[in-house]
C-alpha cells in the first residue's frame, strides 16, 4: 500500500483544516455586507419620508427621533410658517393678520385649516369679497359687514365654535347643510371645496 509523502499530506491537512474557516469567514463577511446595505436602505428611506413631510407632520415626528430633548417641537410651532406661506403664496389680504387668525383658532378652538380653508372657497382668500366688508367666509350669506379683519376673524371662529363645533357638526360635510344649504342640492361642492384646501395645508401641496 503505497504512502502519501509528507509533505502532500501535510498540505491537505492544511487544505481541510483552512478550507473550512476561510468559507466561513467569507460567508459572514458577505452577511454582514447584505445587513449593512439593507441597513442604507432603510435609512435612506426614513430620511426620504422626513423629507418629504409637511413641516407639521415633520415636527411631529422629530421627537420621536430625538426623544425628549426635542418634546418642545411641537405641531403647533410649525403652524405660523404654514399660514403665512400659504396667504403669501395666494396674495391674500389675511397676510399681514396671520397672528390674528392663529389667535382667534386658538381662543376658540378651531382649527386654523378651517377658517383658511372656508376663506378660499368663498372668496379665494379675500381677493373677491365684498368691498369694505372684510367677509371672506360667506359669512351668513356675504350679508355681513365687518368692521375690521381682526372683528371678521374672530367672530367667525368664534361663530364655528359656538354654533357648528360645539353642536356636532365637525366636518365640511357636516358644516355644510347649516353654512352653505345651497351647496347641499349640486352634490356638496362646499364641503368638497373646503376638504381639499385643509388637505392642501396638511400636507404641505402648495
Amino acid at each position: 500500500m503505497s504512502k502519501l509523502p509528507i509533505g502532500k499530506f501535510a498540505f491537505l491537512l492544511i487544505f481541510f483544516l483552512v478550507a473550512p474557516t476561510t468559507l466561513a469567514i467569507s460567508l459572514f463577511t458577505l452577511a454582514k455586507i447584505g445587513q449593512t446595505k439593507e441597513f442604507a436602505v432603510l435609512a435612506k428611506q426614513s430620511v426620504n419620508q422626513l423629507a418629504s413631510q409637511t413641516p407639521s407632520r415633520l415636527y411631529a415626528a422629530i421627537p420621536e427621533v430625538l426623544g425628549e430633548m426635542s418634546a418642545a417641537i411641537q405641531t403647533g410651532d410649525a403652524r405660523p410658517v404654514i399660514i403665512e406661506k400659504y396667504l403669501e403664496k395666494h396674495n391674500s389680504p389675511l397676510l399681514p393678520y396671520a397672528d390674528v387668525l392663529l389667535a382667534a383658532s386658538e381662543e376658540y378652538d378651531v382649527d386654523y385649516r378651517l377658517i383658511v380653508a372656508i376663506a378660499q372657497c368663498e372668496s379665494n382668500l379675500c381677493k373677491k369679497s365684498p368691498p369694505d366688508s372684510y367677509n371672506c367666509w360667506g359669512f351668513e350669506n356675504g350679508t355681513t359687514q365687518f368692521l375690521s379683519w381682526e372683528q371678521a376673524i374672530n367672530q367667525v371662529a368664534k361663530t364655528l365654535r359656538e354654533e357648528y363645533l360645539d353642536e356636532g357638526m365637525e366636518t365640511p360635510e357636516e358644516i355644510m347643510p347649516k353654512y352653505a344649504p345651497p351647496s347641499v342640492e349640486k352634490g356638496g361642492p362646499w364641503a368638497k371645496c373646503v376638504e381639499q384646501f385643509i388637505e392642501e395645508l396638511e400636507y404641505g401641496e402648495f
